[in-house]
Formats: structure tokens, sequence, C-alpha cells
């Protein structure tokens, strides 16, 4: 309304001059101008009692994935020379015309993932001289929250094969040969069937040995995303895109585990992804952090699938000593950019790129 202040006032002056000095012309234009403002502040205050409202087309999405939004404006008059100011159109602004009510469809995308709180939408109202103007705002708490996208898994030995060759490549190490590692052996209790006896230990013992299944989830693939120290924030999305990548393509091979830095229990995905959107959304707003929780002796039979995002050139082909001591069948470590010098890549997944471990790498890491 500073523009119409002036314009009041000047009004004044040359009214005030007629009046003082004598130039009765004066008093006109004077008094022209003072209602020339008058009616472009009531004009615009009459035509923005109105309202502004920005539907989203959902409240999640996937980066570069487009997002439907549609802002619709109403006001009590005409409103001739107004704009729609959307934050989230490429352009900022666009003029309306003359009616009362308007609206503007746009598809906006989010290259990178996490929670993003938008700016509010916004009417500008002017009179058709643009003399007084007035803004109306769209409900200033909404917010996008953009999962990380998924991408195909290229295994290098099978030239690009599907990744759930991946799943079952992980079932054995190459190095050593088939291994079975479905049981463990402690003192057996008192009462203890005679069917769960390991003979041959008793013998070497002179002991009552008994014969435990290990648990299914010690035998399911694990993801786990390390967080610590990553080389970039595009490194550590990189990272998150590798892991959710991997999560899917292994639930779809059987079923696999995630675990997020931090954390100390890994939360189960199955074949048919029932809870894969709770932890999708988990890992859109991953941020560094603490290296996960492992108990120092990681025996878990299944494959290790450590997504780190710490480059090969700042430190992160250095070979975690959890990952080192982990005793699965198949350990790969997963970093962003390419493989290191003098190794070689199983398969690539996002921009990053997943060697397997010998049991050689338990000495990289001291």
């Amino acid at each position: 309304m500073g523009r119409a202040l002036l314009i009041a006032l000047l009004g004044v002056l040359l009214a005030a001059a007629g009046v003082a000095l004598g130039p009765l012309p004066l008093l006109v234009p004077g008094l022209a101008l003072i209602l020339l403002a008058a009616g472009a502040v009531v004009w615009v205050l009459l035509a923005g009692r109105g309202r502004v409202e920005r539907r989203l087309g959902r409240g999640r999405v996937v980066e570069e994935e487009p997002l439907l939004a549609v802002l619709d404006a109403e006001t009590a008059l005409p409103v001739p020379g107004s704009e729609l100011v959307e934050p989230l159109a490429a352009g900022g602004g666009e003029p309306i015309g003359p009616s009362r009510r308007h609206r503007l469809e746009i598809e906006v995308r989010f290259p990178r993932r996490g929670r993003h709180r938008l700016e509010p939408s916004r009417l500008v109202v002017r009179d058709p001289l643009r003399i007084a103007a007035r803004s109306l705002r769209s409900a200033e708490d909404q917010e996008v929250l953009v999962l990380p996208r998924i991408e195909p898994v290229q295994v290098a030995a099978r030239g690009g094969a599907h990744a759930g060759t991946l799943a079952r490549a992980s079932a054995q190490p190459e190095e050593e040969g088939p291994r079975i590692e479905l049981d463990t052996l402690r003192e057996a209790p008192d009462g203890a069937p005679a069917a769960r006896i390991h003979w041959p230990a008793v013998a070497r013992t002179n002991k009552l040995i008994e014969r435990t299944l290990l648990p299914e989830t010690d035998r399911r693939p694990l993801v786990v995303v390390d967080t610590g120290e990553p080389s970039s924030p595009e490194a550590l999305d990189m990272a998150v895109r590798a892991a959710a990548s991997l999560c899917v393509v292994l639930a779809r091979a059987g079923g696999c585990d995630l675990l997020l830095s931090g954390e100390r229990r890994p939360s189960h995905v199955d074949a048919v992804l029932s809870a894969w959107p709770t932890l999708h959304a988990r890992l859109a707003l991953v941020a560094p952090g603490p290296a996960p929780l492992l108990p120092a002796r990681f025996a878990r039979t299944g494959a290790v699938f450590w997504v780190t995002g710490r480059e090969a050139a700042t430190g992160g082909s250095r070979v975690p000593p959890t990952l080192a001591r982990a005793v699965g069948a198949a350990r790969f470590l997963v970093e962003p950019g390419p493989a290191p010098v003098g190794a070689s890549a199983a398969f690539t997944v996002a921009g990053c790129s997943g060697r397997r471990l010998d049991r050689g790498s338990r000495r990289a890491a001291a």
C-alpha cells in the first residue's frame, strides 16, 4: 500500500497548496489524487477477501518423479493485473485475467531425497492501475517426503543380467567352495533329545554336545547402511539409493534385512515388500551419523552388503572392522564411484560399485 499512500500524500499537498496559496486549479487535481488512492485501496481490500489453496497429488514422491501441484485462487472482485506466485513453478509467477476464479497446474520434480518444506503460494491482488496491492497466502505447513529412487543393479559377471543372480551368487564364497553354516554346537543341557546330539563332537571332547539350528534371520542377506563420515552429501545420497535398490532386489529374491546406522536390530523386508514403504521413508531421512551398532562377533551366515558413503578415493576402500570379522557366506563392500585400483566390481548400482571381499580382507581392516 506504499504507492497509494504516496499518491494520497501528494494529493493532500496539492489540495493544501490550493487552499493556502489561492490557485484553485491545484485543489482539483489534489482531490482527484486523494480519491484515486482511496479508491485503489478500497478495491484491493474488497477484492482481497478471497482464498488461495494449493493441493498436492500426494505427500510422498520418489526423486525426479513428477508431482502434480494444483493452485486454486478466488477473489471477491475481478482483479485484472494481479499475479499468482508459485515458488514450485520454474518462472515463479504467472499473470492472471480479470475473472474471480483462477487455477494453475504444474508438475514438480525434486532431485534430492529428504523432507522438503514448501513455501506458501501467493496471490498478489492489485487494482487496475497498480496503485495498491495485497497478498493472499496458502497454508504454510505443507511438506513433501522425497524417497530415494530405485535403480537397476548391474551384475558384472552376468553382463547386466537381472540382479536376482546376485542373491544366488552370494549364497557361498567363490574362493572357498561350498560351505554349510546352518548349525552351531554347544554343550547339551540335561534332557537334550538324542536326535540333536552331535556325536563326532562328543567323541572329540568327551562331553555331551548338541547341535542347534541358527535362526532363519541369520541366513538372510543383510544390507547395512554406514553413514559415518560420508565423503559428501551427494556421495551419501548415492549410497542410500544403492542400499534401497539392493533391498528391493534381494527382498524379491526371497527376503532380506536392512540395518541403518544407529539402530541395534535390523528390519526385515519380505518378498512381497509389505514393510518396504516404512523402510523406504526411513531411508529418505538418513543423515550422517555414527557407524552401525553391531556385535564384536558378527556371526551372521547370510551375505552381508555393507553400503558406505565414503568414496574409495577418500578412504572408503578401507574395509570396516565389523565387516572384516563377519563370517557370512559372502561379504560385499559397496562404495560411491568406481572400484579402487586393482579391485573389480561384482556389481554396480546407483553410481556405486560393490566388490566382493575375500578372506584376506580381514587383515586389511587391521
